[in-house]
């Protein structure tokens, strides 16, 4: 049971770490262009376009 335990908090630990870095993938913005510069998209870490 104990090892059960240490799992279950290891694994909130990577729940905790991995919403961390979500939010910061959301935050990077990220441009590309093509066309010559007709069309150009910015997007997100989410890949949300912005």
């Amino acid at each position: 049971m104990k090892d059960l335990g240490k799992l279950l908090k290891q694994a909130q630990q990577v729940q905790a770490k991995m919403a961390e870095m979500q939010a910061a993938l959301g935050e990077k913005r990220i441009e590309a262009s093509s066309g010559g510069g007709m069309v150009t998209v910015v997007m997100n870490g989410r890949q949300e376009i912005v």
